[in-house]
């Protein structure tokens, strides 16, 4: 998406400083805003994988943007396949005093779900609030959940992880389980292996762990458990064992009936080929059926039926696959329900996690194409960014498999930008855009917003921020609504008294209005180090700008085209000058190093460094203008 106009949709935010209190001695400035003095989290499993987990934690709360964190503590669970107890909550401040947590500061809310937890939409939270809380504050609560219900039959699952930017003092989870149910363990960096202690037939693992010297936080960095000392049990083999279990309720939710048969039989009158049966079906359900985080059903990840999704006309993305999928199936085409995780980065942990997928999308394999049809505004086979390069569990038959990578062939920006400058230093303009596929579904979601009443904030925002003294104007290309045809949007400029003609300058290239470049991208790698892997995905960005001087305004130079290589990618800036004309086209194509399922090393973060600082040099170039007669030697000054 184009930052820009991201920011000129979204009402205005007041961002918290996180900064250490001021006040707090130089000598003495926290090296974070809190530490986990404590940390105990104990499961028991049963036969049935039922279980109970009673988590203990003691925080130390250092700073004032700590405080903020910790001020209240949000527990969710799944009302109707978990129980959530708390057991205890309290503060324990400076002066030695304990402050129990009233009971009417423990209260229930429903969750709050997003794009980030799309599969988990009937959860509920607990949330405890604190009182007197400062610096130096400890905090203290414990609670038990109890998993009534498996979410899979015989599925139980463990993930822990201790994130190296966090201190931990003394931190110690444990397992219990029959010593005949199967469990599969990974441990990375605590004390404690994958091979438990047996008694009397129960077997118990034990971890230990801790980290008083916490790294600093990094510019770029992936999740936590990628790198960071980490616990995973799970007693599913593998992942297409987690997916056939999801299938067992979401293959007899997706049953075609007779209302599901009469509505596709509709969306489809007379349209005979069977590719565009299947994307006006997709159009409509993603036009259709209103995606809501708020689930009516049994709870856990069982969808509602394809009868009662298409009566209501809303579900999660559980229900949007199965609605899909029925209509789908009416017209005789196959299809399949993905579990994803959603921005989640291209690889899979070691052992089947539940909680490493957030999200269900489909796939049609008779067209080889995987769609989100939560997504009103991305066109048939369109993905959006999140789901794209990511591993992905097919659920009819468990295939593992990965959605298209994010590369060139969807996320490939180019811009195009004309400044035509009047003898008086006025200049006119136009800003074109061709957007990938992937912007073109964020494009859609913004310029659905747009009214009359909120154009010429936008449009003067627009300007505002490329450094103009003018005004601009939006036009719109396409309907963000049809799904049927592209959609972009230009932008016209007018702006006044850029640029003094009289005497001999430089001029570096000026903002492109509309669109956002490249030219800051090394203010993103201004650290000279990264000590964590990090997400990156190949991408590709042009920028041209073409500048028309007056015919009486002479050219002196132009800077000469360049060309920058390494791991990371390559630069190019290319100039060019016909006549009162210069154009210059910067190309920035950067590298997935190790390919498009894999992370980026800490040693692969160097060569990104250096590319974005030559990209900061090729925009320092300047076209110098004007008559030379009217300079003056320094050394000839008075």
């Amino acid at each position: 998406m184009v930052l820009f106009l991201l920011a000129a949709f979204a009402a205005p935010v007041a961002f918290a400083d996180e900064v250490a209190d001021a006040q707090q001695p130089a000598a003495q400035e926290a090296a974070n805003n809190s530490s986990f003095v404590r940390y105990r989290a104990d499961y028991e499993v049963r036969a049935d994988a039922t279980s109970v987990e009673i988590d203990e934690y003691e925080i130390l709360i250092k700073t004032k943007a700590g405080v903020d964190d910790w001020s209240q503590v949000r527990l969710s669970y799944s009302e109707k396949m978990e129980a959530l107890e708390v057991l205890s909550a309290y503060t324990l401040t400076p002066d030695g005093r304990r402050h129990d947590v009233p009971a009417d500061k423990i209260y229930n809310q429903e969750s709050y779900s997003s794009a980030s937890a799309a599969m988990y939409a009937d959860r509920k939270v607990k949330v405890i609030v604190f009182p007197n809380l400062s610096p130096g504050t400890r905090l203290v609560y414990s609670f038990r959940k109890t998993q009534n219900i498996p979410y899979f039959p015989g599925y139980f699952s463990l993930w822990e992880t201790f994130s190296r930017l966090t201190e931990y003092a003394d931190a110690r989870v444990t397992l219990t389980a029959p010593a005949d149910l199967p469990m599969h363990v990974f441990v990375r960096d605590v004390q404690g292996g994958d091979r438990p202690a047996v008694k009397d037939g129960i077997a118990r693992w034990t971890w230990t762990f801790s980290n008083p010297t916490p790294m600093k936080v990094q510019h770029w960095s992936a999740a936590a458990w990628e790198f960071s000392p980490t616990i995973m049990a799970s007693t599913y083999a593998d992942y297409s064992a987690m997916g056939r279990a999801y299938q067992l309720k979401a293959g007899e939710a997706a049953k075609v009936t007779a209302a599901v048969q009469a509505r596709a039989d509709e969306i489809t009158r007379g349209i005979a080929d069977r590719r565009a049966q299947a994307a006006a079906i997709y159009e409509w359900v993603a036009k259709n059926i209103r995606y809501v985080a708020v689930y009516l059903g049994n709870g856990g990840l069982e969808p509602n039926s394809a009868g009662s999704i298409l009566a209501n006309r809303y579900g999660d993305c559980k229900d949007h696959t199965v609605v899909l999928e029925a209509l789908l199936a009416a017209k005789g085409i196959a299809s399949t329900p993905v579990l994803i995780g959603a921005g989640g980065g291209p690889t899979l942990p070691a052992v089947a996690v539940l909680g490493r997928f957030n999200h269900a999308i489909t796939y049609v394999p008779e067209f080889d194409l995987y769609l989100d049809s939560t997504s009103p505004y991305a066109r048939f086979g369109q993905l959006p960014g999140n789901d794209l390069g990511a591993p992905v569990v097919h659920t009819a038959d468990g295939k593992i498999a990965r959605t298209p990578p994010n590369n060139p062939s969807v996320n490939a920006l180019r811009a195009t930008v004309s400044f035509a400058f009047s003898g008086n230093g006025d200049v006119t303009g136009r800003t074109t855009l061709d957007n990938g596929a992937s912007s073109e579904i964020g494009l859609r979601a913004n310029f659905a917003q747009l009214t009359a009443q909120n154009r010429s904030r936008i449009e003067e925002s627009i300007i505002a921020s490329s450094g103009f003294n003018g005004s601009g104007r939006l036009d719109v290309l396409g309907d963000p609504h049809d799904l049927g045809r592209p959609f972009g949007y230009a932008y016209a400029f007018t702006a006044r008294d850029y640029v003094d003609f009289g005497s001999v300058g430089g001029m570096v290239l000026p903002d492109m209005p509309g669109a956002d470049s490249m030219r800051d991208i090394y203010a993103s790698a201004s650290s000279e180090t990264n000590l964590t892997p990090f997400y990156c995905t190949e991408s590709l960005r042009e920028e041209t700008y073409e500048l028309a001087f007056p015919a009486d305004v002479p050219i002196i130079a132009i800077p000469k085209s360049e060309r920058y290589r390494n791991a990371a990618g390559e630069y190019d800036v290319e100039w060019k000058r016909e006549g009162q004309v210069v154009t210059a086209t910067h190309r920035l194509h950067l590298n997935a190093i190790h390919g498009d399922d894999k992370l980026c090393q800490p040693g692969d973060y160097a060569a990104f460094r250096e590319l974005f600082q030559q990209v900061r040099r090729g925009f320092r170039g300047q076209i110098v203008y004007g008559d030379l007669k009217t300079v003056q030697v320094a050394g000839d000054a008075k």
